[in-house]
């Protein structure tokens, strides 16, 4: 009897893990998706799709495991009962280091050394299940959250044929997390000051912000990095650490390659600058040498932090 396999998710990797299980002659009993793309594919291979929002019960399927591939929805409680050997969850970053959303991103924010992925079985409070497979690797100097997300969905379709072959065996080795090692990151929380960079800090640390923020052209869930500019916001698209000094804020170049500024200690070199509806800013037009762009009051970051976090909890709702 084919071993079967009920798959929620939405994103690519759901498609390269579930190809890989039907090549193992492994049956999926359906597809649950919000993408259009995946309910495409799933159609195109003859599988049974279904709104992910509204699957809430298990009737009418079969299956031995549930598999959450890139889903950051909590899955109702019928379908994981439903499954008749367990449910399994991939999850983007190292646990119980980092649980919740955005792991790569707090993951850099917190000058991490190394990253990785966990699958996990879904059991007790969110991301807290035992852990089947997991892979780690270094975090380079230059990663951002877009290269560190590309390197973890590599893991994650490296690791995936040890997976498969350890729920195959219907007794995969599992190694309960030390949850005392436990933070998480729940979808609310964003960084401090909504990512309006601060240059009484070193010039690594600013930095450091602007590439966790960097999602490239995906779509970023937490905040722009920006500046506080004459009056204006703008964002930040690229940040690298430049020669100089001098009084934190100050501008020491403004040119094509971007502004440069002086930090608490070193030098940031400031790129992609935008106004917040995208229009494109020449550094030369933003700034002058010798302006200096303020780094928000502690009262004033707070009250920043205090109106993001009574409305965060609803982004995405409409």
């Amino acid at each position: 009897m084919s071993i079967s396999a009920l798959f929620i998710g939405n994103e690519s990797l759901l498609v390269q893990c579930a190809e890989h299980w039907l090549g193992r002659g492994l049956t999926i009993a359906a597809v649950a998706t919000r993408n259009p793309d995946i309910a495409r594919w799933a159609e195109g291979r003859g599988l049974a799709v279904h709104a992910q929002d509204d699957l809430r019960s298990p009737e009418g399927l079969d299956y031995d495991w549930l598999l959450s591939v890139a889903n950051l929805s909590i899955i109702p409680q019928p379908l994981l009962d439903g499954a008749r050997r367990g449910a399994v969850n991939f999850h983007d970053g190292p646990l119980p280091r980092h649980a919740g959303l955005n792991a790569p991103a707090w993951a850099i924010l917190g000058a991490e050394p190394r990253h990785g992925i966990t699958w996990h079985l879904i059991a007790g409070g969110i991301d807290e299940g035992d852990i089947l497979v997991s892979r780690e690797f270094e975090i380079a100097p230059d990663d951002t959250t877009l290269t560190l997300n590309a390197r973890a969905w590599e893991a994650a379709v490296d690791s995936f044929p040890e997976l498969a072959e350890a729920l195959v065996t219907g007794a995969p080795a599992r190694r309960p997390q030390d949850l005392s090692q436990r933070s998480y990151h729940p979808r609310d929380k964003r960084p401090p000051a909504a990512g309006r960079l601060g240059f009484d800090r070193p010039a690594a640390e600013v930095a450091r912000l602007v590439r966790a923020l960097d999602h490239g052209d995906f779509a970023n869930p937490l905040a722009l990095p920006k500046l506080w500019l004459r009056g204006r916001l703008l964002s930040v698209r690229t940040a690298a650490l430049a020669e100089g000094a001098g009084a934190p804020g100050t501008v020491l170049a403004a040119d094509d390659t971007g502004l440069t500024v002086a930090c608490a200690s070193g030098a940031v070199r400031l790129s992609g600058l935008r106004e917040m509806d995208g229009t494109e800013v020449a550094a030369p037009d933003a700034a002058q040498l010798g302006d200096v762009l303020a780094t928000a009051p502690a009262d004033e970051a707070a009250r920043i932090d205090a109106a993001l976090a009574a409305v965060a909890g609803g982004e995405g709702a409409f």
